[in-house]
């Protein structure tokens, strides 16, 4: 399993070896702590499996995993940069042994040809709530990291903490609640999302894939 490993120590290094961000004009709010291998999404990855939301073993961590989980999901959908397969920690479990998988972890040697079997996936998203404060300043860190399933390589990664109580995301969170979500039937003060923890992750998810490369 030596190259699972070496994936391991290149993941953790990509953030201090300097980052490639992405085209100002995708963003929402400068995303600053991204890595990306190629300008636009290759043309064979069409379909990516997503693991489930791994996070720190503790409740309000647990909590904010659970909530924030489907709306990952749902924010990874509206990108339209791949097919999004979604693997519950059952089927994980059936694939590989474990319901859950970390990025930095040492993986079975194995890992990504049973992921392709089993889910026909081009590469593998790995997600991790690693930051989730629900109280006021909310506070989200997103660390993901999409993986070529062929080659075995690392094609794009953020990691990112999205602080309320910095002025810059609180002003960003307010305009994507107006942007986003305010014209919808149930129109509230925008500065309701520096109070829901949902949503404030919502606003973190789907500000962290804009950083996405081109597809």
């Amino acid at each position: 399993m030596k190259f699972v490993v070496t994936l391991a120590l290149t993941i953790g290094a990509l953030f201090h070896g300097g980052c490639t961000s992405a085209p100002a004009d995708r963003r929402a709010e400068p995303v600053n702590n991204v890595y990306s291998a190629v300008t636009r999404i290759p043309e064979p990855l069409r379909r990516v499996a997503v693991l489930p939301v791994t996070c720190e073993d503790d409740s309000d961590a647990e909590a904010g995993r659970d909530a924030l989980q489907p709306v990952l999901l749902a924010e990874l959908a509206k990108t339209s940069a791949f097919e999004v397969v979604p693997v519950s920690p059952e089927q994980l479990c059936a694939i590989t042994g474990r319901s859950a998988w970390a990025a930095h972890e040492v993986l079975p040697s194995d890992f990504f040809s049973r992921m392709r079997e089993a889910t026909g996936c081009d590469a593998v998203l790995f997600c991790r709530l690693k930051q989730f404060r629900a109280y006021p300043p909310l506070a989200v860190e997103w660390d993901l990291k999409l993986v070529d399933a062929n080659q075995r390589a690392i094609v794009w990664a953020t990691d990112e903490v999205f602080d309320s109580g910095e002025p810059s995301v609180a002003s960003a969170a307010r305009r994507y609640y107006v942007q986003a979500i305010g014209h919808t039937p149930v129109v509230g003060d925008p500065g309701t999302i520096l109070m829901s923890p949902r949503l404030f992750g919502q606003y973190a998810a789907a500000a962290s894939l804009t950083a996405l490369p081109a597809h």
